[in-house]
């Protein structure tokens, strides 16, 4: 609890200290300041058919601070979440406290501030950077998001801050510890150079060009994740209505050459009438799982990275999104693993009852064959949101 009242000491004497005017006025023109409060609650089943619940409080704070310059910005971030677990899940899982307690990142900025049998209180600081700009330079450093994904649904590219589509809940993903330079060209091309650094001294660093050719959006990557190096290229466009993006990454062991990784996705979307959306994806990942092997009790829990995006070698992604009257959207996922011959199904209905104020149902259900018999695993969620 000390460290996080220290960093936010620290944070607000730096706005303080950039400003002289300390006139209400002066913060209104300068300062950003929202977030959203959500009540969220879940029913799990288990492979014997029991049900259990788990119910979540989840509290977003985001704080800006900004000032331009006669050629260029200073802004400055702080962004947590609050959340507050209790229920039958809470008392069955017992590693809960330990995965929220753990923060990758140089500093420790995740905590576990009150804990029972079947409760849990946890804050955790996913944001805290500044950025500025300089004429054609940009720069960036501290605990933010560098996204580098083009694909719309799986993001071998996206070396710093792979995330899980199913983690519905974590609208912002996740950040890392990093330091950020880009450079913009008059003819649209962009250079960027990004390094990050974990807990264990574990190093990420690379350097991706990014240009504009053909109506198409281009980009090449190259650099160091973990224990690999890493090679990359990715591509968003079109092919006549169809959008066309793509993404591909190779990863060389530094020690032994002879081991690799390698994957590949590529998306096509569609824009239908009336608002609708349909996608479709394709995920080929060479350190994926094949044949008779169970997968459906422990995806919800797997670790996604750039390297591992989905723990089957072959994945297949179906998506249709809509909208009824201009306050209700729908969106149906269907995602099938060849290789292990299993299914995942996530559909999910968001009604706006008022402004700011949306309450929406979900569910993950994931099933198969293994061993000639069937599997199946659900989950259920019922989300009320008040934005501020």
């Amino acid at each position: 609890m000390g460290k996080f009242l220290i960093i936010i000491f620290v944070f607000f004497t730096i706005i303080g200290l950039s400003q002289s005017d300390s006139s209400s006025s002066f913060w209104k023109e300068h300062t950003e300041f929202n977030g959203y409060v959500k009540f969220m609650q879940t029913f799990s089943s288990d492979q014997e058919g029991n049900i259990y619940d788990q119910s979540l409080w989840h509290n977003r704070i985001n704080t800006k601070y900004f000032k331009s310059t006669k050629n260029g910005e200073n802004e400055f971030f702080l962004e947590l979440r609050n959340r507050i677990f209790y229920g039958e899940a809470i008392q069955i899982n017992s590693q809960i406290k330990e995965m929220l307690d753990v923060d990758l990142g140089i500093a420790d900025l995740s905590f576990v501030l009150g804990e029972s049998d079947n409760f849990l209180y946890s804050t955790i600081i996913d944001r805290l950077w500044y950025k500025g700009s300089f004429k054609d330079w940009e720069w960036s450093m501290g605990r933010q998001r560098v996204n580098w994904g083009i694909n719309s649904y799986w993001n071998s590219n996206d070396l710093f801050n792979a995330f899980t589509f199913t983690d519905f809940d974590y609208e912002e993903r996740p950040g890392s510890d990093a330091v950020r330079i880009q450079k913009y060209f008059k003819n649209g091309t962009n250079l960027e150079v990004a390094g990050s650094v974990n807990s264990d001294t574990a190093f990420i660093g690379a350097t991706k060009l990014s240009w504009n050719k053909w109506n198409y959006d281009f980009q090449v990557l190259a650099g160091k994740y973990y224990d690999d190096y890493v090679i990359g290229c990715g591509w968003a466009g079109g092919i006549k209505k169809w959008g066309f993006k793509g993404e591909s990454s190779y990863f060389m062991n530094s020690d032994d050459m002879t081991k690799t990784v390698g994957s590949l996705s590529v998306s096509g979307e569609y824009i239908l009438p009336g608002n609708k959306f349909i996608g479709l994806g394709l995920l080929y990942s060479s350190s994926g799982v094949v044949g008779n092997t169970d997968v459906s009790s422990s995806f919800l829990a797997f670790q996604t990275s750039a390297k591992s995006l989905m723990p089957t070698r072959w994945s297949a992604m179906t998506t249709f999104v809509g909208e009824l009257n201009g306050l209700t959207n729908y969106a149906l996922i269907l995602v099938y693993m060849p290789g292990v011959d299993f299914a995942l199904f996530m559909p999910s209905i968001t009604r706006s009852v008022a402004q700011n104020f949306d309450l929406s149902f979900h569910m993950i259900t994931i099933g198969g064959r293994l061993n000639n018999q069937n599997t199946f695993l659900a989950n259920g969620f019922v989300r009320v949101k008040w934005s501020f």
